[in-house]
């Protein structure tokens, strides 16, 4: 190996270290992607590996809520309970077309109309109406497990893997 690849390979280790600290703080799925600008934390125009790494320490350090510099189950719950009241609290922003602070079943299929014009829309139906790609009224078995690909590959859970013929 060449003195360049060697180089190459530890920022690539370094890089996905130190956003391991971050991943496990996000919890599953989805979490925040800070700015540029949250993370250049100094201001000069340059995200530098000691603020990526500072980045990561903080979320930790904010995760352990009893700073013992260990993160429990129960820590890693609250963390996930803090993200689920904040898209609880975005659903019924969204959702909430009566204003009373609740979501009806009708207000959940129908949506509202919001800041980006998205909503007045049932969609559950939009969804059936993409699986249902022969226009029959009916999901086949291979329509469903079509959508379910779609969607799988959507998120993300595929990435990383090969295909068998590829390998």
């Amino acid at each position: 190996m060449t003195r360049n690849n060697i180089f190459k390979m530890l920022a690539l280790s370094s890089a996905i270290a130190l956003t391991l600290p971050m991943a496990v703080t996000a919890g599953p799925g989805k979490h925040e992607r800070p700015s540029f600008e949250q993370l250049d934390t100094n201001g000069d125009g340059k995200i530098t590996i000691d603020e990526m790494k500072a980045r990561g320490e903080a979320r930790f350090q904010a995760a352990d809520t009893n700073g013992d510099g260990l993160l429990s189950q129960d820590e890693l719950a609250a963390k996930g309970s803090e993200r689920a009241a904040k898209h609880a609290a975005k659903m019924i922003e969204h959702h909430d077309a009566d204003g009373d602070g609740q979501l009806s079943q009708d207000e959940m299929k129908a949506g509202k109309m919001g800041k980006k014009g998205k909503g007045g829309h049932d969609r559950g139906a939009k969804m059936f109406e993409k699986a249902d790609t022969d226009g029959d009224g009916g999901i086949s078995k291979a329509e469903f497990d079509a959508m379910k690909e779609k969607m799988a590959e959507r998120r993300g859970k595929k990435h990383g893997k090969k295909d068998k013929a590829e390998q």
